[in-house]
């Protein structure tokens, strides 16, 4: 059973994603992921004009770590 689960990438100005070899690619399967906003953000910082895509894709493996925070807030209310 799959979910689908919300990832950030990094865009350049005309659209291109960055990849994990470090440059911009029309090719958005091979574009960087990132599960925390944050995180994508602070990379993001190093390259003038990027911005932060925010997207949902389908995974077959749930995401434990946002499932744990969420039991966790819902145990402390």
């Amino acid at each position: 059973m799959g979910t689908m689960v919300t990832r950030y990438r990094i865009e350049d100005a005309v659209g291109r994603a960055l990849t994990n070899e470090g440059f911009f690619s029309y090719e958005v399967d091979d574009a960087m992921q990132f599960r925390c906003e944050d995180e994508a953000l602070e990379e993001a910082a190093a390259f003038p004009g990027a911005t932060v895509e925010r997207f949902e894709r389908y995974s077959t493996f749930p995401d434990f770590f946002l499932s744990e925070t969420v039991s966790a807030v819902r145990s402390a209310a």
